[in-house]
C-alpha cells in the first residue's frame, strides 16, 4: 500500500475514488469496487483519497472518527486499493476552490478515472458537486463514474446511521451497513494487571483519542494478533468491581498464549453481550467472564 500526498511528484497513473470514507461502509465499498474495475481496464493503480486527520474539530464538531486513518488504509488495502492519497484537513485546504482542488489532482497524478457518490461535495463551501466533476472530467478526457445510493433493508446506508448504531452498541446492525465488522486497532499497553486472575491473556488497547468507541459494555469480539484471529471478550468502559472508573478497552483472549505487550492488535466487534456492573468479588466476576466467553 503506497501513501501519496496531494502533491505527488512522479505523476503516477491512477483511478481515484473520491470521498472522506470515514467508515468505508457498503456504499463506499461500491465506489472502491468500481475504482478497482476501472483501474484494471485502464492499466493503472486503484487509489482512494481520504483525510489523514480528524476534520470535524476544524468544522466546529466534536465527532470522533469511526475509523482512524490507519484503519481506513487497512480497509482500502483489503478492498483492492493499491494506494491512498492522504490529505491534511486544515484551513488552507478548507479554502481551496473547487477548480483548484481538481487541478491539484490532475497536476499531481496522471488521472485516468475518478469515482464518487451522487452526493459528493468538494471545494470551499462545498461548492463542487458530482455534476461539476463530470463536466470537468469530460473536458480533460478523464472517465467519471457517479455511484447512486445503496440501501440495506430499506434503510439508506450512511456514515450517520453507522455512527448512531455503534454509539448505541448495536454492533450487528452496524455490521450489516458496513459490510464488514466494526473494529478498533492499537498497540497493547500495560493495564491494571489483573488478567491473570481470570486465566485469560488480557490486552489493554492503546487507541487514538479521535476514535469513536461503542457504548460502555461487554462485547463478544475477535482479536487479531500477528494475523491470527482469536475469540475474545472485550470490556469497554470502567471496572467497577475493582473501583476503577477510568475508561479503557480491555480484551481477554481465549486460547491464546504468549506476550501481548507492545503488539499491534485489532479487535473486531461481533455483538453486545451485557452491561458493565459491579460484582461482589473478583471470583464472581471471573465466573461471569467464563460465561461470557461461551458466546457463539
Amino acid at each position: 500500500m503506497k501513501i501519496f500526498s496531494l502533491h505527488c511528484e512522479n505523476k503516477v497513473s491512477i483511478a481515484l475514488a473520491l470521498g472522506f470514507f470515514d467508515c468505508v461502509h457498503s456504499g463506499h465499498r461500491a465506489l472502491l469496487e468500481q475504482t478497482k474495475s476501472r483501474a484494471a481496464g485502464l492499466g493503472c493503480m486503484p487509489c482512494a483519497i481520504t483525510f489523514r486527520n480528524n476534520p470535524y474539530s476544524l468544522l466546529g464538531k466534536s465527532d470522533k472518527l469511526i475509523f482512524t486513518f490507519e484503519e481506513r488504509a487497512s480497509i482500502f488495502e483489503n478492498a483492492g486499493m493499491e494506494g491512498v492519497v492522504a490529505v491534511d484537513f486544515n484551513r488552507e485546504f478548507m479554502q481551496t476552490d473547487k477548480l483548484e482542488f481538481l487541478e491539484m489532482l490532475r497536476n499531481s497524478f496522471s488521472l485516468k478515472a475518478v469515482v464518487c457518490g451522487h452526493d459528493y461535495k468538494f471545494g470551499a463551501g462545498a461548492s463542487g458537486n458530482a455534476e461539476y466533476l463530470q463536466k470537468y472530467c469530460n473536458n480533460f478526457g478523464i472517465m467519471c463514474d457517479i455511484i447512486q445510493p445503496i440501501e440495506r433493508d430499506l434503510q439508506r446506508i450512511s456514515s450517520t446511521s453507522v455512527r448512531s448504531l455503534i454509539s448505541s452498541g448495536e454492533i450487528e446492525a452496524a455490521t450489516k451497513l458496513l459490510g464488514h465488522e466494526y473494529f478498533a486497532e492499537g498497540v497493547v499497553c500495560h493495564g491494571r494487571g489483573v488478567g491473570r486472575l481470570f486465566d485469560f491473556p488480557t490486552a489493554n488497547l492503546g487507541y487514538s483519542s479521535d476514535k469513536l468507541l461503542p457504548k460502555c459494555g461487554v462485547y463478544a469480539t475477535r482479536t487479531v494478533v500477528d494475523g491470527k484471529s482469536y475469540k475474545s471478550v472485550t470490556n469497554v468502559g470502567g471496572k467497577p468491581t475493582f473501583s476503577e472508573t477510568d475508561f479503557s478497552v480491555e480484551t481477554m483472549l481465549i486460547d491464546f498464549s504468549g506476550d501481548l505487550y507492545g503488539k499491534t492488535v485489532r479487535i473486531d466487534f461481533v455483538r453486545y453481550l451485557r452491561d458493565i456492573r459491579k460484582f461482589s468479588s473478583p471470583y464472581e466476576l471471573k465466573t461471569r467472564i467464563y460465561k461470557d466467553a461461551e458466546w457463539r
